[in-house]
C-alpha cells in the first residue's frame, strides 16, 4: 500500500491536501470519497467507507474542500467552485482507471454528482449517495446508484425520499430513526449503524448483491 498526498491550489487562497491511497500497482478500481459541508472523510460514514474500500481492493481518493483548508464558511454561490476543484482533482486519475465508485455525504452528493456530469458519459462510475439533500435528486435519477438516508432526517423529509422510486439503476436504503449523520440517541444503535453500512459497502463494492 502506498499513500500520498495530492496537492492543489484553491479559489480560497489555501492549499488542498487530498490523500490518495494505492492499494497495488496497475490497479483499476478507485474509490472517491466527496466530504459533506462540515464532514470530512475522517468522520465515521466516510472512514469506514475508505477502509471497506481498501478491504475491497480499491485504490482511494479522499477530497477536501478549499473553504475546509482555509477554515472558512461556504457560501451557496461557491458550490460551483468545490465542483470544479474536485473535478479537477479526479481528472488527475480519471484515465487510470476502469471502474470507480463515489461515495459522497450530504452537500457531497450534489458535488459528486455534478463532477460525474463534467466528466461525462463515457466515465463508468457507480454512486453511493449518504444522507442526500433535496438538490441531489436529479443526480440521483441519472446515475447508478445506492442512496441511503435516516428517516429522522431534518435534510431530506419523507416528502423527498417518495420521490426516490427503487429500480435496476438504484437500491434506496432507508435507515429507521437515524439522523442526518446517520446516527441515533444512543451510541450502541449509533455503532450498530456504522456496522450494517460497512457490509453495504462492501456488498455493493464487491457486486455481491448490487448489479448495475
Amino acid at each position: 500500500m502506498k499513500a500520498t498526498l495530492l496537492k492543489f491550489p484553491s479559489h480560497w487562497n489555501a492549499e488542498i491536501n487530498v490523500r490518495y491511497v494505492q492499494v497495488a500497482d496497475s490497479n483499476r478500481k478507485l474509490v472517491v470519497l466527496f466530504p459533506g459541508k462540515n464532514y470530512s472523510c475522517e468522520k465515521p460514514t466516510l472512514h469506514y467507507a475508505g477502509l471497506a474500500a481498501w478491504e475491497c481492493g480499491y485504490d482511494i481518493l479522499a477530497l477536501e474542500y478549499g473553504y475546509q483548508a482555509a477554515r472558512k464558511e461556504l457560501e451557496y454561490r461557491e458550490i460551483p467552485k468545490v465542483v470544479e476543484e474536485c473535478e479537477h482533482a479526479v481528472r488527475q486519475l480519471n484515465g487510470n482507471y476502469e471502474e470507480m465508485v463515489f461515495i459522497s455525504k450530504s452537500l457531497g452528493t450534489v458535488v459528486a454528482g455534478e463532477v460525474h456530469r463534467k466528466l461525462g458519459a463515457g466515465a463508468e462510475i457507480r454512486h453511493i449517495y449518504l444522507t442526500p439533500i433535496p438538490d441531489t435528486l436529479p443526480y440521483i435519477h441519472e446515475t447508478r446508484a445506492v442512496v441511503v438516508y435516516g428517516t429522522k432526517d431534518d435534510l431530506f423529509p419523507a416528502e423527498m425520499a417518495s420521490r426516490m422510486k427503487a429500480s435496476s439503476r438504484l437500491q434506496v436504503v432507508a435507515i429507521p430513526g437515524a439522523n442526518h449523520g446517520l446516527e441515533m440517541e444512543r451510541a450502541e444503535e449509533s455503532l450498530e449503524i456504522l456496522r450494517e453500512l460497512t457490509v453495504l459497502y462492501k456488498d455493493i463494492l464487491l457486486e455481491a448483491e448490487y448489479r448495475p
